[in-house]
């Protein structure tokens, strides 16, 4: 009763407001679904109250949650109707601007370029510049390969679809994947876009390094290269309700969200997630990055200079290679791409190595394997010392799982 007569309140004043000339908030950016909120609600408040007292309506919820995206009453923006929802903290956990998500490579007009002489594939030999490119190899994967090639770990990339005919990934996609843009279980990298190939980009780079990990490929972001907060916290919890034990976000944006956050919450319980620091060249570390569960990944050059465009702060975790990446292409294809999306693939994959090593390893333990098993680059870059972590080195990593009492990988 009390957080039924503290909306009621609340109401009277919104109804006051909303008889006012309804107009969007000044200065905000375009970076939300017009006239849309999230909300998660406080254990044991009802929508139907929700609605009844504010004049919201639902749109959609993720079923088996207290999640729900609401169409704002009024024509209300939806930073407005964040603004007064947000008083409600006795029945909301959090409310939301339907914030809409981008790759750090879109945001910075960071594109592919195909290659226009690929060669056919041959698994684990040609196209050379895929399987022998010079960046990955200083990481001493053949070496790790050796110990661990990922058997086992299933990892999901939230991000534009598959090529699911790339002959890269014949035998290597999960038997569970779904598009969260349609709605559909044929979640197909789309042609004809900024944002086109770059979850096949990523899903590439992580078959690379861990060629006998189960790739799910989780649609929630369009050929735009967008998606909707409220996609991705269903992709989240859709990874790890199916067995997802690794979990690659390379997309961000500097607007903190609740519904994400809460669905990270729910994921990390047995996922490890890694997220993208951003293309920004900033002292900041992008959402959902820079959020303590996550294992934020900042790009390096292949001579391990802080890349040109990486985000750098105390609170990244590690880094790897980003600049002039070879991968996957939809099409059959293959290309190079730039970024810190494809260096949290990379770091995805060296998660896959070391579960596949030992399946016990919890979120902590796996962090703590993977910042400390690399190597320092502080010394050669002094203006970031300290803000850049330790480049990865997959090789001591395995060795490290194994000295941390790791078990053994199926396939060896």
């Amino acid at each position: 009763m009390k957080s039924f007569l503290k909306l009621t309140i609340a109401f009277a004043c919104l109804v006051v407001y909303i008889s006012g000339p309804v107009h969007a908030t000044q200065g905000r950016p375009e970076d939300h679904v017009s006239y849309e909120v999230n909300v998660v609600l406080q254990p044991g408040v009802s929508i139907d109250t929700v609605n009844a007292v504010l004049g919201t309506t639902v749109i959609d919820q993720i079923p088996g949650t207290s999640y729900y995206r609401l169409l704002t009453p009024g024509g209300l923006d939806a930073y407005e109707a964040q603004a007064r929802m947000g008083a409600y903290d006795d029945d909301l956990v959090s409310v939301d601007p339907n914030f809409l998500y981008q790759q750090p490579e879109i945001r910075q007009v960071s594109e592919a370029f195909l290659d226009q002489s690929s060669e056919a594939f041959l698994d684990g030999f040609r196209p050379a510049r895929f399987f022998a490119q010079p960046s990955i190899i200083n990481l001493r994967l053949a070496e790790a390969q050796s110990i661990t090639r990922g058997a086992g770990v299933t990892v999901a990339v939230i991000d534009t679809g598959i090529d699911f005919n790339h002959p890269l990934f014949a035998g290597r996609i999960s038997p569970t994947f779904y598009d969260f843009v349609d709605n559909d279980f044929n979640p197909t990298d789309e042609s004809k876009g900024v944002g086109s190939g770059h979850g096949t980009f990523v899903a590439g780079l992580i078959s690379l390094a861990a060629p006998e990990a189960r790739i799910m490929p989780l649609r929630a972001f369009g050929p735009d290269g967008k998606a909707t907060s409220f996609n991705i916290a269903k992709a989240i919890r859709f990874a790890r309700d199916n067995g997802a034990t690794v979990i690659n976000m390379s997309f961000g944006l500097r607007e903190r969200d609740g519904m994400i956050k809460d669905a990270i919450d729910y994921a990390s319980a047995s996922s490890y997630l890694v997220a993208a620091a951003g293309n920004d060249d900033l002292d900041f570390l992008q959402f959902p990055s820079a959020l303590n569960k996550i294992g934020s990944v900042a790009s390096t050059t292949d001579i391990d200079l802080k890349a040109p465009f990486s985000n750098f702060n105390s609170h990244v975790h590690v880094s790897a290679p980003g600049v002039s990446l070879y991968s996957a292409y939809p099409g059959g294809l293959w290309a190079y791409w730039t970024g810190t999306s494809f260096s949290a693939a990379l770091v995805s994959a060296e998660a896959a190595q070391l579960l596949a090593l030992n399946p016990k390893l919890n979120r902590g333990n796996l962090d703590q394997i993977i910042r400390s098993s690399g190597v320092s680059i502080d010394a050669v870059n002094r203006a970031y010392f300290g803000k850049l972590g330790k480049r990865i080195d997959y090789l001591s990593a395995a060795k490290s799982v194994r000295q941390f009492g790791g078990g053994h990988d199926p396939a060896n």
